[in-house]
């Protein structure tokens, strides 16, 4: 039976889903487009930003969208995940072995990525906890929530603890010799150097304990998420109404939270900020997609950048890195945030244009249907059946 699986079609899908991940990339590119043009991890997120208009713009970035995105994101993928398996197994198909290639695969892609493109990939990260998620994956939806819970509370609440009497000026990641380094590698360096400093840079984000804390902060929304599907609890259903009001209003507390380092001097309501706040606030979201969902409207300029995420993902980085990097034009580190904003704006608006058109003649996005030839081995047509229609999606 499991040679007769093939990938997700228009009518099984859910298209509030689809209008999450689209809104979840354009998010990630928000935060995403200052480190494309700017050595971000290495300067001080706000003072670096001289001009009142970009300091304006960062405050923006930091309330709506930083620390908001990824875990929307991860909790889709989790989400995805139980719906992947659900359909898998109900065609008698062997869920691990297909499973452990598409997340094989993902990580192939994830370290082309950070190597050749952009060092701020999350495919290679996701990859690796979606192979942890796979020893959770038999366990109740209750139980996914309550270890998931567990594992961001240890993470956003214990360090808190710790860090109460640090003030915020005894961290920083302001490092003025990693600035000047990267801003003369990335616009004028040659592909070579531009690689090794990539690479640096992605060792300095995801290696030694910085690696093993990323567990905590993407496996709990992998588990959040795979947990919110076996409960059935975005699947439409009206009776689920009032859960999702309840988390509607827990969400907003997020955005309580992520206010407080504007009045509190203290690195540890710095770390609440992104570590309960952010996540809380994408819940917000998550919870409003929902509810508009179900109320009939739908955002279908997000639905259709949403079903091909992965090309789109990908896209951003490699259109943006063309734009600063000196193989490309060489803007690096002439680019404010505010400019940064008015580009990404453009280049959304570009994939908006792109996926609609694609998916008018094309069932899957290009690496979309790479992933689901290894994922199944075998091939299927990406051009659209004439008797398909647009709207169900890919």
């Amino acid at each position: 039976m499991g040679g007769n699986l093939t990938p997700v079609s228009g009518n099984e899908r859910i298209h509030s889903i689809d209008a999450m991940r689209g809104f979840a990339l354009l998010g990630i590119f928000l935060v995403n487009m200052i480190d494309f043009h700017s050595p971000f991890i290495y300067v001080d997120q706000i003072e670096y930003w001289g001009n009142q208009v970009n300091q304006w713009s960062m405050h923006v970035i930091d309330f709506f969208a930083q620390a908001s995105f990824y875990p929307l994101f991860s909790f889709l993928f989790g989400y995805g995940f139980i719906i992947f398996r659900n359909r898998v197994l109900e065609r008698g198909g062997p869920f691990y072995p297909l499973m452990i290639r598409r997340l094989l695969f993902l990580m192939f892609l994830g370290v082309l990525h950070f190597t050749l493109i952009w060092h701020g990939d999350i495919l290679f990260t996701y990859s690796l906890c979606g192979l942890v998620l796979l020893l959770f994956i038999k366990l109740k939806g209750t139980r996914l929530l309550q270890i998931g819970m567990i594992l961001w509370l240890i993470y956003a609440i214990f360090l808190f603890i710790l860090m109460l009497p640090l003030n915020a000026m005894d961290f920083t990641s302001h490092q003025p010799n990693a600035i000047q380094q990267s801003i003369e590698v990335y616009s004028s360096g040659s592909f070579q150097e531009i690689t090794e400093q990539r690479v640096s840079d992605w060792a300095y984000v995801n290696g030694g304990w910085n690696g093993f804390f990323l567990l905590f902060v993407i496996l709990p929304f992998f588990l959040f998420g795979s947990g919110f599907a076996k409960k059935g609890w975005l699947n439409g259903d009206a009776a689920n109404l009032p859960i999702i009001r309840r988390l509607l209003f827990i969400g907003f507390v997020g955005f309580v939270i992520k206010f407080l380092p504007y009045i509190l001097d203290s690195y540890a309501y710095l770390h609440l900020q992104d570590s309960f706040g952010g996540p809380l606030v994408s819940l917000f979201y998550i919870a409003s997609f929902v509810l508009l969902y179900q109320s009939g409207k739908r955002i279908k300029v997000f639905e259709w950048v949403g079903k091909l995420a992965l090309s789109n993902y990908l896209f951003q980085s490699l259109v943006s890195t063309l734009i600063f990097y000196n193989y490309g034009l060489g803007f690096y580190g002439e680019v404010g945030v505010s400019t940064g904003i008015l580009l990404l704006l453009i280049i959304f608006f570009i994939q908006i244009v792109l996926s609609k058109v694609w998916l008018k003649s094309f069932a899957y996005g290009p690496l979309e249907w790479v992933w689901r030839l290894v994922t199944y081995q075998r091939r299927f047509a990406i051009k659209r059946k004439e008797e398909t229609s647009f709207d169900e999606g890919h």
